[in-house]
């Protein structure tokens, strides 16, 4: 009887044959390649990395190095007589009692900020109004040069296009009107984000307004003490100062046939309270509204909610929740594409007449995932200036970014 075969020999038959040395190198050699071409991209990515932070910061420390807007542009895009605000109030040695003064006062965290002589605020539940008005939380440099580029580009792309650019900050009601916040804020006024953001804005085209707006004061309320909107007449006179501003800026485009027409009379009517909701049933009559001479229709366009469109008012109106829109005037000149906020509403019927068409459309800085392509919407407008009108407090909102293009 055969015995079989022997345990040696079974584990010599399933054993493999050692590899030889190039065998075992050519084994590894795909694992090898592998590894080399993972540390190349990770060192790639590092060096683009590193550029690319080398980059960002040159850009930054070009934004910041630009003079300030007053000693940039002409006399008629500046306020030289505003009064600035100390930088210390809320940085250094001062922080921790600035800021306990500040908390002593909790009805700043809500909606209704009660000031003085009747006027009323918003406090930080909106757009972090009162830190605002008193310079709470300055800006970092990277802040203040991401504004700063962004206006800087968006004028570049603009200009390479051929098309005028012409920003408008529309001032803050406590801009206007400091001496009518709390008593306690008076020690607490820093400076303000619209200060840090003129002192570095070099030759951007910015219409600085206020002391237009400080100057119309002596004649009539450019803000009610119940409403946190420009009033008309205040509005006109922004609108009286961006003209004269963009046609010394630009004196060879549309701007310098802009017509202002003069009002005939200021007229005083009951203000649209914003603050009946929060315990303000005031009814005061400081909605100063300048009257006009005739002027003929316009047509205008605005948007439905379905995404259609519809025949809007024969003045021009067009309210925020009526864009995009356009209108169209037989007595205007020029294209303008207009980026604008709540704040529009009273120039809206000014803006219709002074241009041949406007498309007007929302910038949406309060909505940063909706923010459009200004540049895009400006070739689709065909316009030949684009005019950018937004409210002080949206300071407040993450700064935008322009497109890719």
């Amino acid at each position: 009887m055969s015995a079989g075969p022997s345990l040696h020999s079974m584990h010599s038959v399933e054993k493999e044959r050692p590899r030889s040395r190039a065998r075992r190198v050519f084994y590894f050699l795909p694992l090898a390649l592998l590894m080399a071409a993972v540390l190349v991209m990770t060192a790639v990515g590092l060096g683009a990395r590193a550029s690319e932070r080398a980059e960002a910061a040159e850009e930054q420390r070009e934004a910041l190095a630009q003079p300030s807007q007053q000693s940039s542009l002409p006399d008629a895009c500046v306020a030289p007589g505003f009064s600035a605000h100390p930088t210390d109030i809320w940085t250094g040695d001062r922080t921790a009692e600035s800021e306990a003064a500040f908390a002593a006062h909790p009805e700043v965290w809500g909606m209704r900020v009660e000031g003085r002589d009747g006027f009323d605020f918003w406090g930080d539940a909106q757009s972090d109004n009162i830190s605002q008005a008193l310079g709470r939380a300055p800006w970092t440099d990277p802040q203040l040069a991401q504004w700063l580029t962004y206006f800087r580009e968006l004028d570049s792309r603009l200009a390479a296009d051929d098309r005028d650019l012409v920003i408008v900050v529309a001032p803050a009601k406590w801009e206007l009107y400091r001496e009518q916040l709390p008593e306690w804020a008076d020690e607490l006024q820093g400076q303000t984000h619209l200060e840090q953001f003129l002192a570095r804005s070099g030759d951007l085209p910015i219409a600085d307004v206020r002391g237009a707006m400080e100057a119309a004061k002596s004649e009539a309320p450019v803000f009610s003490a119940v409403n946190t909107h420009w009033n008309p007449w205040g509005a006109y006179v922004a609108w009286q100062q961006t003209v004269a501003c963009a046609e010394q800026l630009y004196p060879d485009s549309v701007w310098p046939g802009i017509d202002v027409p003069a009002p005939v009379s200021v007229e005083q009517q009951m203000a649209p309270n914003e603050f009946i909701p929060y315990g303000n049933d005031q009814v005061v009559e400081d909605w100063s509204t300048p009257a006009f001479p005739d002027a003929p229709p316009v047509d205008s366009t605005i948007a439905t909610a379905d995404g259609g469109s519809q025949t809007g008012p024969s003045d021009g109106s067009v309210g925020l929740l009526d864009m995009p829109a356009r209108t169209e005037s037989t007595t205007g000149s020029g294209r303008a594409l207009i980026m604008r906020d709540s704040t529009g509403e009273a120039l809206a019927p000014l803006w219709a007449q002074a241009f041949a068409q406007t498309c007007q459309a929302r910038h949406n800085l309060d909505y940063p995932d909706q923010r459009p392509d200004v540049v895009a919407q400006a070739a689709e407008c065909d316009a030949d200036t684009v005019l950018y009108v937004f409210t002080e407090r949206y300071f407040s909102q993450p700064p935008p970014v322009l497109s890719e293009g």
